[in-house]
């Protein structure tokens, strides 16, 4: 890990696998963090942290993120164990 402001940023790991694949599948389709964070009830920086990385969702919220970007919260899983990053 490598330290970036307050945050240790992870480098590779399920957490890390996991926030790039949503973020990929939701700027794919044109979405912000905002409406994201809107659609799943929880704050825009919670979204970022999840991107990044830096903390595990609840399952709960990753289905509320899912919806919001109108994808199955499984293709976001398989999307994560296809990348290099999971471990």
């Amino acid at each position: 890990m490598k330290a970036h402001g307050k945050h240790v940023q992870p480098r590779a790991g399920p957490e890390k696998a996991f926030g790039e694949a949503f973020r990929k599948l939701r700027k794919k389709k044109g979405i912000s963090q905002e409406t994201v964070s809107e659609a799943a009830r929880c704050d825009r920086t919670t979204v970022s942290l999840i991107e990044r990385g830096l903390v595990s969702a609840r399952l709960e919220t990753i289905v509320r993120m899912s919806n919001a970007i109108a994808v199955l919260p499984s293709e976001v899983v398989r999307a994560m164990e296809k990348s290099p990053l999971y471990s």
